[in-house]
């Protein structure tokens, strides 16, 4: 007589938790891959003992700011306090080829303007501003 062997339920937990930790690491993976073509995104890390304010994201297209242009200019309306963290993606309208640049006072008074992403024609990927008591850099992984 034939008798039908059937999972334990111990091996069918374990044999679920495997599938999900590989598809948990297949879709990091995938993440990862999509995230440079993402719209852009500019993360800043204020770490100094100052907030921010004023923050705008600008179009840099030759050699000029193109303010007077719709879609040019990003006023990001919230203050970056001091020893947080932001993300946001400014809602920028290019065509062709530019760069984007990040101007921002911090509470001295001290206004700063970094190029976020130095070459673009997509508007995607990341770039990370630290902002300290002694400088701004600026990690860019745009395209």
């Amino acid at each position: 007589m034939y008798t039908r062997r059937r999972f334990s339920k111990r091996k069918m937990i374990i044999l679920s938790a495997i599938v999900l930790v590989i598809g948990i690491i297949a879709f990091k993976i995938l993440l990862n891959a999509v995230d440079p073509f993402r719209h852009l995104r500019i993360t800043i890390h204020n770490q100094s003992d100052y907030n921010l304010t004023d923050i705008q994201a600008n179009l840099v297209q030759g050699e000029s700011y193109n303010t007077n242009e719709s879609g040019s200019t990003y006023i990001f309306d919230k203050d970056v306090s001091s020893g947080s963290n932001v993300k946001f993606a400014p809602q920028l309208k290019l065509s062709g080829e530019g760069a984007v640049s990040l101007t921002f006072t911090d509470s001295r008074g001290k206004t700063y303007t970094k190029t976020v992403c130095g070459y673009t024609e997509y508007l995607s990927g990341n770039s990370y501003v630290t902002v300290t008591n002694e400088n701004v850099t600026v990690k860019e992984e745009c395209m």
